[in-house]
């Protein structure tokens, strides 16, 4: 076994071909000779029926003998009677009308001898009145019987000896003709030997050749399910029908579901989901040809698991597919640890930078009252107070964002499902920035709303608050910041709208991503987490921000979120 690879690797091109041609060519030659071989028999079993002429020269004979019997019976010597002249003339002249008939007439007309039986026919119908009307008087006509009949005797005989002598040439012909075909089919006989030992011999080796393929074949699969088995990766296969057709052990591992309960089975039916990933629109997809991948989702084990879907194609018709699931806990969590590696240096950056401004406020104010207390008066103790309380709220609107990023990062942040009056939960953060920024025209357009919207209260007054807070710093004092909230189709919209810098073009894709701030605000004091802390939030709760430019200028961040959501439905 070891040596058929060599053996293959030698073969020449084409040779497979020339095989198959050699085979073609040996049954050709086989069926050939055989029909051959018959048909040559069959033509000497014809020859032999048909060629047998011994008949007419035993019907010629009869009716020379039974003309000569006539004679003798008309002789006076032999006492004849009218009765039996008349029965031997009957017998004579139906010998001769069976020389006329049939193949005896075919054959006798072969050698030219048709004329004499007519003579002799003639001769005797012309007696046949006479002896009739004569009665017992048989030497009314004897003499002329014995004088004209004795001729066709002879040539009666000369008509059988012809026949003979024709017959012995025929019989030679005949024997050197089954000479021939003889030997033809020894030949033929001989060749269908051949052939047909080579037909079995290369029977013989194409049953080897497919115990070999077949054993090759049998090694293949075994290795195939061991690399399956081994690989470490989750292997299903599926047929047209969803109905699972492979389920390794890795799968079992994943799943906790063994192969004997699964296989043969629909992979998705009621009571029964090994794979929560899997969607009965992604199987039917998968057999309509396309490749889904999926990236790597929390499963109910707790690990980290990412799919592939490919279909199974046989002659260009998809047939089935394969599904390969990967856990890339250990890949996942090391990347998670590397990202919040980084998070936690850009926080520190962040903090040591912004952290510093509302710290030299708060230092430098306390140190003034410090020195300058006894001449100050209430109004001015107020006023460093207010900026102390201003600078104390920054700090505190910043640990909160950065918390909120940080309880994301974590997976923590979960939403409490309450139905909640989003028109009051509006007017509250509309108050309170009203309270700190009582000079800010914050104008509030609620009217689209209907009763309630199940939501999570605490973490939507985070995100409305960061909108409006945003609205208000990045727009000039003077300009008014318009809040406008509506429902429609099931879903509710909450749109904030300022006529502020502006946001670049460039840099709206990156808007949303952690710590990143536009070009152009870069004066104003910020983290880059209030945004992304709100687009999570709003995903949470199955919706999303957007961001575009207003009417009047500025810029327009648009809340959508969907009016009722179940938890089962939220993205945790």
């Amino acid at each position: 076994m070891a040596d058929e690879p060599a053996v293959a690797a030698v073969r020449l091109p084409g040779g497979r071909t020339v095989e198959v041609v050699g085979v073609a060519l040996a049954v050709s030659a086989f069926a050939v000779l055989l029909v051959f071989a018959l048909l040559r028999l069959v033509e000497v079993e014809r020859d032999t029926h048909a060629g047998s002429k011994e008949g007419v020269v035993w019907a010629v004979g009869q009716a020379q003998y039974e003309i000569q019997r006539l004679l003798n019976a008309t002789n006076p010597l032999n006492a004849p009677s009218g009765e039996e002249v008349s029965l031997r003339f009957d017998v004579a002249l139906s010998r001769l009308q069976l020389l006329e008939e049939g193949a005896f007439g075919e054959r006798i007309a072969e050698i030219g001898g048709s004329s004499v039986i007519e003579r002799a026919k003639a001769s005797l119908l012309s007696m046949e009145p006479l002896i009739l009307s004569s009665g017992n008087e048989v030497d009314r006509y004897n003499r002329r019987l014995a004088r004209i009949m004795p001729q066709h005797v002879v040539s009666l005989g000369s008509v059988g000896n012809e026949l003979m002598i024709k017959s012995s040439v025929e019989e030679g012909d005949r024997r050197a003709r089954y000479s021939q075909t003889l030997g033809e089919v020894i030949i033929a006989v001989l060749g269908i030997t051949l052939t047909g030992s080579f037909l079995v011999f290369r029977l013989i080796g194409s049953l080897r050749q497919a115990d070999r393929a077949e054993a090759t074949l049998r090694r293949e699969k075994n290795f195939l399910s061991l690399l399956l088995e081994s690989s470490g990766e989750g292997i299903c296969a599926f047929d047209g029908q969803c109905n699972c057709t492979h389920w390794n052990e890795g799968m079992t591992k994943m799943f906790g579901v063994e192969a004997a309960d699964i296989l043969g089975k629909p992979l998705l039916r009621e009571g029964f989901s090994p794979d929560g990933a899997l969607t009965a629109e992604l199987l039917a997809a998968t057999l309509e040809g396309g490749t889904t991948y999926l990236p790597a989702q929390l499963s109910e084990s707790g690990a980290y698991l990412e799919h592939t879907i490919c279909p199974i194609q046989l002659k260009g018709n998809t047939i089935g597919g394969i599904i390969i699931v990967r856990d890339v806990t250990q890949r996942y969590e090391a990347l998670r640890e590397r990202q919040l590696r980084e998070v936690y240096r850009d926080f520190i950056s962040m903090v040591s930078h912004q952290f510093r401004t509302p710290l030299a406020i708060i230092d430098s104010t306390v140190q003034r009252i410090m020195r300058r207390h006894a001449q100050m008066d209430r109004e001015e103790l107020l006023g460093r107070a207010g900026t102390i309380r201003q600078a104390v709220t920054g700090l505190a609107q910043l640990m909160d964002s950065t918390l909120s990023a940080a309880r994301l990062d974590s997976g923590e942040m979960a939403l409490s499902l309450h139905e909640v009056d989003l028109a009051g939960l509006l007017e509250q953060v509309r108050t309170r920035f009203a309270v700190v920024e009582p000079a800010r025209d914050i104008q509030l357009d609620a009217s689209g709303l209907g009763a309630t919207v199940t939501c999570d209260a605490l973490l939507l007054d985070q995100v409305i608050t960061n909108l409006v807070g945003n609205a208000l710093k990045y727009s000039p004092a003077d300009e008014p910041v318009t809040v406008t909230a509506a429902e429609a189709d099931g879903w509710v919209t909450i749109s904030v709208a300022d006529r502020g810098v502006g946001i670049p073009v460039e840099d709206r894709d990156r808007l949303f991503e952690r710590f990143f701030r536009a070009s152009n605000t870069t004066t104003f004091p910020g983290t880059g987490v209030g945004l992304y802390v709100s687009r999570q939030i709003a995903r949470l709760h199955g919706g999303d921000i957007a961001v575009s430019d207003g009417p009047d200028g500025g810029t327009v961040f648009t809340l959508r979120l969907p009016l009722s959501i179940a938890p089962a439905e939220a993205i945790a």
